[in-house]
């Protein structure tokens, strides 16, 4: 970027920031209470089930349970928030000229922030709770979440267009991300289901990405590394080709608002 469309998309992220949070008594607390109160009823829940099942100690299974929220939180909003890049920005792109696909990445990078800010706490309580963190984890934990962000940027370059001219996309969306959170093995191991259904998982992006991301932080293992790198070159052509797509349809988005 440039120093202008630099300054532009810092000021877009403060924007965003103020007003998901705007009228709110707790504000960003939020970013915390979310996951943290939906890991306490799924952990309350199924502890004892899952962590017999995923031979998992209950500390173990809480970094487990916690590292599966945080990522497909993180999967959650990125997708929901670019695809309504466009449209919550439309009053603005009428009315002033500036590189558009700014909107897009300023809105992933309320995700990329919120994930940051929960991966930091689940890090601490992973400590207390007497889980050794080793640096190669956690660095590829950061690849496989700079590999998420880069496809989620893609997917935003198609989904923020078809927003425009598809409203039922946001319910859509809805329900698919919904079912995607019970297929992705978010609160219990895989070998909990029957074996005829694990495929819904093991085929499943989102659900190696959580994985891969358990097996970093609590054993500090690199496993799934083919699929990751795969990943990796496939999101980096989404988003060359996402971008093409979306500079080609924005000019004359407009009329669609």
């Amino acid at each position: 970027m440039r120093g202008n469309e630099l300054d532009l998309y810092k000021q877009f992220v403060k924007t965003i920031f103020k007003m998901r949070y705007r009228g709110s008594i707790l504000g960003f607390l939020w970013v915390l209470l979310k996951p943290f109160f939906m890991f306490l009823i799924l952990f309350s829940i199924f502890s004892h089930f899952a962590g017999a099942a995923g031979n998992l100690t209950p500390k173990q299974y809480a970094v487990y349970l916690l590292s599966g929220l945080i990522i497909y939180t993180f999967f959650n909003e990125g997708i929901t928030w670019g695809m309504n890049s466009i449209m919550e920005r439309a009053g603005l792109m009428i009315k002033i000229n500036f590189k558009r696909e700014i909107v897009v990445i300023s809105a992933l990078t309320m995700a990329l922030i919120n994930f940051g800010i929960n991966f930091l706490i689940i890090s601490i309580i992973a400590l207390i709770l007497g889980i050794s963190i080793t640096t190669l984890g956690v660095g590829y934990i950061f690849l496989i979440c700079f590999t998420m962000f880069l496809a989620m940027y893609g997917i935003s370059f198609f989904t923020s267009i078809w927003l425009v001219y598809v409203r039922d996309l946001t319910h859509i969306s809805e329900l698919v991300l919904q079912l995607m959170f019970y297929a992705s093995a978010v609160f219990f191991p895989i070998t909990a289901i029957p074996q005829r259904y694990q495929f819904i998982v093991k085929y499943n992006p989102i659900a190696i990405y959580i994985q891969a991301v358990r097996d970093a932080l609590i054993l500090g293992e690199v496993n799934h590394w083919k699929f990751v790198l795969l990943s990796l070159i496939i999101s980096v052509i989404l988003v060359i080709v996402g971008r093409l797509y979306f500079n080609k349809k924005i000019v004359k988005i407009a009329e669609h608002f």
